[in-house]
């Protein structure tokens, strides 16, 4: 009887201990199944606000749809996301899928470039995308 009140004690003890590992846990459980990938790609500052953007990209079978946020931050951290974009050169341009990522800088600004290789005929090419503003980007397909 002793031992079984002692592996009740232990399992409730272990289980406290799982949930306070994290105060996140939850929202990593909640990111959907599609999303491959996820890239800060620096902080933005517009007036008093400020925070941090990230490249966010989701697969299928049939191509990675590519899409940027912006995460406004406060003094406790992340708060809320302020602006979410595809950057819809990359589908319009055909069917893709994310080879690499690579973080650049040039001069004083940040740019993010993605090798992609189309799915359609297997050739190569890059995506460079700068963030000009919140919610504003530019994209080149090279």
């Amino acid at each position: 009887m002793r031992i079984l009140f002692l592996l009740i004690g232990l399992l409730l003890s272990l289980n406290t201990f799982a949930k306070g590992e994290s105060v996140t846990i939850n929202d990593v459980y909640k990111l959907s199944p599609f999303i491959y990938d996820v890239k800060g790609m620096g902080n933005w500052k517009k007036g008093s606000r400020g925070g941090q953007i990230r490249l966010v990209i989701t697969r299928t079978q049939k191509q990675d749809e590519v899409f940027l946020q912006w995460v406004q931050w406060n003094e406790k951290g992340p708060e809320l996301i302020k602006s979410t974009i595809a950057v819809k050169e990359i589908q319009q341009e055909g069917r893709f899928q994310v080879d690499f990522i690579r973080r650049e800088t040039i001069g004083h600004r940040r740019q993010i470039v993605l090798g992609l290789e189309n799915l359609h005929d297997k050739s190569s090419s890059r995506a460079i995308i700068q963030v000009e503003d919140v919610g504003i980007y530019n994209c080149q397909l090279e």
